[in-house]
């Protein structure tokens, strides 16, 4: 906990509620700015948390936030690499891509490589260990930090945030909780078309998919990645960190599968019981209701969430981190904006998460239609991919480019298209191949590769 004798009535520009990564890095950045920030958390580290999986608009992002605010330390958990030999003890696992398995035909796979070598990949984040190494920098720079604190707080010509130990004020609040929502925002989930549901853990002992059912012709390891295992009315992530421990869970349809227990569906598809024949649980399971939520505001005169805050849908794709340090990239410099100025910039921030939501929501969801078929899914994931492709590439150019290529009005009316076919069962999924060209700089679809993308051809 934090000093309450220092804090004690303190008078702060910033109130951040919430030190999972993306609370700690924003109150990381303030402080590089010249702003005075405080921290908050609910809880204490280390902790368990999910939001696991990075991809390279997450890598990009965060090497950028790192530069521009000279935040040296955070350079090297922009890759695998880098991120192992600086921080050795840090767990973490390589990603190298993003493996799809269909159930119960387990020969039909979609593999696309993020990276050319594991030194280069991305990685999956083992929070626990994270978190708490981001709260140590916090601390470490002088920012008032308190764990397992849930202030009172109270709207006015300022914010007045009271604990039982401490009161101060903050000109601005930023929600980095999650979905905690301690600013009693209004959520309305009837706009978000995912429906989905998931039972999780963290687990010991489950054997790499590779070590089962590897092939030589797979451009990567398969089980050195987001594995995904598909099937019909859900799918199941399997994140490996090198500390021993596997994240995974089922995430399954609440209209086709209200019903599918953990057990029932290892006895449905043997593969996935095979690969689990050893695991242990590290903690009991998690089994939620539906998972999407979505405030109806996002910001305020004075007060603005995170994307992780501010929604939330399927972990398909593995787009939160991104979304999330993106997200913080815009954010922080409108906080030193003109208080004129800063109204009409965060409503632009606003409308960015809302229109990155809208078309993040018909690709997922379009997916879940599409599990039962995975010819079609194969196909249709690729407006996911080639617009994370896409705008990877333009943002290595130094071009600046919306999350997932949202801000490019063609793309988002194609991927509109396709998702309304495949809610009316026209969709023809040849012709995806010719609508994503002006987008597909990686050579998507192409029917040589069997679905097999390594990175040379990306």
């Amino acid at each position: 906990m934090g000093e309450s004798l220092e804090t004690r009535g303190m008078q702060l520009d910033l109130a951040i509620l919430g030190s999972g990564f993306g609370g700690s890095i924003t109150a990381l950045v303030a402080k590089q700015m010249g702003l005075n920030p405080i921290l908050f958390e609910r809880g204490k580290h280390p902790r368990f948390a999910i939001g696991e999986s990075a991809t390279p608009q997450a890598d990009i992002a965060l090497a950028n936030i790192a530069d521009t605010y000279n935040l040296d330390r955070l350079s090297p958990l922009a890759r695998y690499g880098s991120w192992k030999e600086t921080y050795p003890n840090l767990s973490c696992g390589p990603k190298r891509g993003f493996t799809y398995v269909n159930h119960p035909h387990i020969e039909d796979e979609l593999l696309v490589a993020a990276s050319p070598d594991q030194y280069n990949a991305d990685s999956h984040w083992y929070r626990a260990d994270l978190d708490s190494f981001l709260v140590e920098e916090v601390k470490a720079a002088g920012i008032p930090y308190f764990d397992r604190s849930n202030p009172t707080i109270t709207a006015g010509s300022q914010w007045k945030l009271e604990t039982d130990n401490m009161t101060c004020t903050a000109d601005f609040v930023i929600d980095a909780t999650g979905g905690a929502n301690p600013l009693g925002i209004p959520q309305d989930n009837t706009t978000i078309r995912t429906n989905s549901r998931a039972i999780y853990s963290h687990f010991t002992d489950v054997i790499p998919w590779g070590d089962l059912h590897g092939k030589p012709v797979h451009p990567y390891p398969c089980h050195e990645a987001a594995l995904h295992h598909i099937f019909d009315g859900g799918w199941m992530y399997v994140l490996h960190f090198d500390n021993g421990i596997t994240s995974t869970g089922f995430v399954l349809d609440n209209c086709t599968r209200p019903n599918d227990t953990w057990e029932s569906l290892m006895d449905e598809y043997p593969a996935i019981k095979e690969q689990f024949q050893h695991a242990t649980p590290t903690m009991p399971m998690i089994n939620t209701g539906r998972m999407q939520r979505r405030a109806t505001s996002m910001v305020g005169d004075t007060w603005a969430m995170l994307p992780h805050a501010a929604y939330f849908l399927d972990p398909l794709h593995s787009a939160g981190i991104a979304h999330t340090l993106c997200g913080i990239e815009r954010l922080m410099p409108i906080l030193k904006k003109s208080e004129a100025d800063r109204h009409e910039a965060l409503l632009g921030y606003q409308a960015n998460i809302c229109s990155e939501i809208d078309l993040l929501d018909k690709i997922i969801h379009g997916c879940y239609l599409c599990f039962d078929t995975f010819e079609l899914f194969s196909q249709y994931a690729m407006l996911y991919f080639a617009g994370a492709d896409f705008t990877e590439r333009r943002r290595r150019e130094g071009c600046a480019s919306g999350f997932l290529n949202c801000g490019d009005a063609s793309f988002c009316s194609m991927v509109d298209t396709f998702y309304q076919q495949m809610v009316d069962g026209t969709i023809d999924a040849s012709s995806i191949a010719s609508a994503i060209e002006p987008w597909n700089l990686a050579g998507l679809c192409d029917p040589t590769k069997q679905n097999m993308y390594d990175y040379a051809q990306l």
